[in-house]
């Protein structure tokens, strides 16, 4: 180890995976150390492209190569920067876990090197105070993560979610942040003014207040990048329920709306716009150092960050190669080259996806429970993946060998596991987004593809004898009449209209569950309101990817998808509801159509080839 270094050690009261991810949260413990905040750019260094960080400390310009850091969740990192400018040479911090009875016990330890001779004979000085510092920064750790309620919840939570997702939680059920994140002042009159706004809104009372104090009371960090559904999970709220609030929130001008683009392959954000306009057909992610398309429904982010009018906060990183920003990475370890490396990995799912930073192929793992040993061999064009055996005890030996030219970093990241995310696929379903942001849309031209929504198209049947038998307008009224029904309907199950056409209407759904018992309701209500006016309802349903566009300076939707679900409200007949037929079979909608009259028939769809296999359910 490097010399002088300082080591402060501490027993807890807590689960060692928790205190893992606290104390190997750089980002944070470089804000509490006072460490000011770098800016990160991307450098050709030796024939290799180095992520390069700059900052001012004390004055003195600096500036370092951060080489990747080495982790195991729950057991150990080492981070460590060479120093390119400055007064220091090196520098790096060291964390280190084991169980312990009644808890476990932790080493946190900081070690570096001085370049110039003032910074040797300020050494003992130096050392003296970042000790002070680390021994603080342990004790607030130690205040998060021992108070005996806040574990209570955790333990009630999905035990497979990473470490790190897990310690998110913990810091936001705590009352305060006990390890010196900044708050700037707020204005507590545009706050309140606001919040009234807010409350006058459709939003949950709870949901309107816990918005609104969170903005008032916690930490900049927390404000200037909130995720909803982070959010949803430390309050015991319902998702969909916290994310409407923070919706009306942007409206009410408490928090503005932002797109964050996250890489697919190393899940990191790798841009940030305020608009679906800004949001191009590709984005390049400077850590993997590639270009990729980007899928609205799959990796573009809905964040929020609190509005400017009421407290000046911007996103700030103090460590990007913090394992907080990749909590589904297992582990990062660094083989050297033609060298061997063997780790014990503590209980885990069994589904792991192994792969390096250089880019050789990866290679998944999928199994219900986790190997005893998982074999890994790294050439310089693959990777190569080799389980053994059951794990006993849950913990699994990792025996890794390099036939590489050059040093690697291993990753293990875990398959199955989605971050808490407000996805587009999630926003598009979302009748307050279609609603209140109708005009945020992709740029003209821009087709930005959704993923999986469920979209469901019904028509009234009978109207046009309606207007001949009673007259234009209240042929109209009852026309508008049955679209507030369909739409309070479609809002009701989750969902969100996004048009009507004629006498049609067009929604969106995150499940298909959800739009086949709207529709269910749609056939109930039209029956009940209207069934002397000798109208109807019939009704499509299809599920599948399909694309966002502008369209008429608003947010629409398109594809085979969208096609679909309208020919199968063509097909549908008064009171009735088409699927087609591998739809119709699916053990989701078992139970919500057991019992109604099944219609088999084979025709074609315009614009759709071949001919299909429908199946129309009799809803009346």
């Amino acid at each position: 180890m490097t010399s002088p270094e300082v080591s402060v050690e501490r027993l807890f009261r807590a689960p060692r995976h928790l205190v893992w991810a606290l104390l190997a949260d750089t980002d944070r413990c470089d804000r509490a150390l006072g460490l000011s905040i770098p800016r990160y750019v991307w450098r050709e260094i030796d024939g290799r492209r180095t992520r390069v960080g700059e900052a001012k400390q004390g004055g003195l310009a600096i500036s370092w190569t951060e080489r990747p850091y080495d982790w195991l969740e729950g057991r150990f990192l080492v981070g460590r920067r060479d120093f390119l400018t400055g007064p220091a040479k090196e520098g790096g911090i060291r964390v280190e876990v084991e169980d312990a009875p009644g808890g476990c016990l932790a080493r946190v330890i900081a070690f570096g090197a001085a370049r110039s001779w003032a910074l040797k004979l300020l050494s003992p000085i130096l050392r003296s105070a970042l000790r002070r510092r680390l021994q603080t920064y342990i004790d607030g750790v130690a205040k998060m993560v021992e108070d005996p309620e806040t574990l209570r919840r955790l333990s009630e939570g999905s035990a497979s979610r990473p470490s790190v997702a897990r310690v998110q939680e913990l810091l936001l059920m705590t009352d305060s942040d006990s390890v010196g994140a900044a708050s700037a002042a707020t204005n507590q009159a545009e706050l309140q003014r606001r919040q009234r706004q807010l409350e006058s809104s459709p939003t949950d009372a709870d949901v309107a207040q816990r918005i609104a104090t969170f903005l008032g009371t916690r930490s900049d960090e927390e404000v200037a990048q909130i995720r909803p559904f982070e959010l949803a999970g430390a309050w015991g709220l319902g998702r969909r329920d916290v994310l409407r609030g923070f919706l009306y929130a942007t409206k009410a001008g408490l928090v503005d709306l932002n797109w964050q683009i996250n890489c697919p392959v190393c899940r990191v954000s790798a841009s940030v716009v305020t608009s679906l306009a800004e949001v191009g057909r590709e984005v390049h992610c400077e850590s993997c150092n590639i270009q990729y398309s980007v899928a609205f429904g799959e990796n573009v982010e809905a964040v929020f960050r609190c509005s400017a009018a009421l407290r000046s906060v911007e996103p700030a990183v103090y460590c990007a190669s913090s394992p907080t920003f990749r909590p589904h990475v297992l582990a990062q370890l660094r083989l050297p080259a033609g060298g061997s490396r063997t780790e014990t990995l503590a209980p885990w799912c069994g589904h792991v996806r192994v792969r390096t930073l250089d880019g050789q192929t990866s290679q998944s793992h999928e199994s219900d429970s986790a190997p005893q040993r998982l074999e890994i061999v790294v050439t310089n064009t693959s990777v190569v993946l080799s389980a053994h055996g059951r794990a006993e005890n849950g913990e699994t030996e990792i025996s890794m060998r390099s036939e590489c030219d050059e040093a690697v970093h291993v990753l293990l990241e875990r398959a199955g596991w989605a971050a808490d995310a407000a996805l587009g696929s999630v926003v598009a379903s979302m009748a307050e987004f279609v609603d209140l942001f109708a005009t945020e849309a992709p740029a003209a031209g821009l087709e930005l593809s959704i993923g999986r929504l469920t979209l469901l198209f019904s028509d009234l049947t009978g109207s046009t004898a309606l207007y001949s038998r009673i007259g234009d307008a209240r042929a109209f009224a009852v026309v508008q009449e049955h679209f507030s029904i369909v739409e309070a309907l479609v809002n009701r199950h989750g969902g969100a209209l996004v048009k009507t056409m004629g006498d049609a209407v067009m929604a969106t759904f995150a499940s298909l569950p959800d739009a086949v018992a709207a529709a269910l309701d749609a056939v109930k209500e039209t029956e009940a309101r209207h069934s002397d006016l000798d109208i109807g309802v019939k009704l499509g349903v299809h599920e599948g990817p399909c694309l966002a566009v502008r369209a008429n300076e608003r947010l629409d939707f398109f594809g085979t998808t969208v096609n679909v679900a309208a020919r199968l409200q063509a097909q549908a007949r008064a009171g009735e509801l088409v699927l087609h037929q591998a739809v119709a079979n699916r053990p989701e909608l078992a139970k919500l159509l057991e019992g109604r009259t099944r219609r088999e028939f084979e025709t074609g769809l315009k614009g759709i080839e071949g001919a299909q296999h429908l199946v129309g359910f009799d809803l009346a």
